[in-house]
């Protein structure tokens, strides 16, 4: 299975962690791979300035970094987004948004080495997870590192972007971006008061049947969209739920974000006992593209648009 920011690894890890085509609302999206922002300088005149990062520890930036290496997708699309594409130098293996990435140097995040990382020179390091005591290490050889965890919401994916704005000297960038995504969430939004009725949703993560709950930015969106998520009664942000709790709950509708694991509609029609649930009784089988309902960047605009189309064909056509 590609997750691009939640790799099989890490979902079995942490025990966490389409169709763009089909369903969606046909408006233009904040930020789309192929179109990253321009790149702005940086402003200087913030600096110096301490950055809190999610685990607690806070990094001193003498000045707005030049060398940044991001090790995970999502935060790599959303420097890009924010001007600060001229900052980056390298990236983790699954950074391929914008095109721009496929030129630099890559790292594999999940087992990287300082050795690597530390030869292109960083003034900052972005990382969503802590293989290996990677932040200290880099930070005993004065490698400042942003630990940014994936977030439990989308509000915390706005706040991690003002938080990359802040340390890369793009902070008015990263507001103006946070701006957008917040009114076209709530375009989505405003087109669901007063009904329908919402659905019942199985979000799959992969093929072990790893889900996506509350606590997590991805049932965040089903929030947003109203719709009652069967994995939310695990109380889990990423819980691994069984065929037969799935069956039980009869979604009305299964989102499949692992079709590179060979997962389809066909394929989850197949397994034992799933015709009796509606969502397969009345073909509400949908594929969605994991790249951009698994990655905390602007991109959730994208999905959150596909999620709707699906969820509510009648609103969204």
């Amino acid at each position: 299975m590609r997750l691009r920011y939640l790799a099989p690894a890490l979902v079995a890890l942490l025990a966490v962690l389409a169709a763009a085509c089909g369903g969606g609302d046909d408006s233009s999206t904040a930020f789309v791979c192929d179109a990253p922002a321009k790149a702005t300088a940086p402003d200087a005149a913030a600096y110096p300035l301490d950055v809190t990062d999610s685990v607690g520890n806070t990094v001193t930036l003498k000045a707005p970094p030049e060398r940044v290496v991001s090790l995970s997708a999502g935060h790599t699309e959303t420097l890009y987004a924010i001007g600060a594409g001229d900052q980056v130098v390298a990236v983790d293996l699954t950074s391929d948004c914008p095109q721009a990435t496929a030129k630099l140097p890559k790292e594999n995040a999940f087992s990287p080495s300082v050795e690597t990382i530390a030869s292109v020179n960083p003034d900052l390091v972005i990382i969503f997870f802590d293989p290996g005591d990677l932040q200290s290490s880099l930070q005993g050889v004065d490698i400042p590192v942003l630990n940014l965890a994936a977030p439990d919401s989308v509000e915390g994916v706005y706040d991690q972007m003002a938080l990359l704005g802040k340390a890369t000297g793009h902070s008015e960038e990263a507001e103006r971006l946070a701006g957008d995504m917040k009114k076209a969430v709530e375009e989505v939004r405003s087109r669901l008061k007063d009904g329908p009725e919402a659905p019942t949703v199985f979000h799959e993560v992969d093929n072990k049947y790893f889900s996506a709950g509350p606590g997590s930015f991805i049932g965040d969106l089903y929030d947003i969209l109203g719709a009652e998520n069967i994995a939310g009664a695990t109380g889990e942000a990423f819980p691994q739920m069984s065929a037969e709790a799935i069956i039980k709950a009869d979604p009305d509708v299964i989102i499949l974000a692992d079709e590179d694991a060979g997962e389809t509609a066909d394929t989850v029609k197949a397994r034992p006992g799933w015709g009796s649930i509606s969502a397969v009784k009345n073909d509400r089988i949908f594929v969605i593209d994991a790249d951009i309902v698994s990655r905390p960047g602007p991109r959730l605009v994208e999905a959150l648009r596909a999620l709707a189309g699906y969820l509510y064909p009648e609103r969204f056509r």
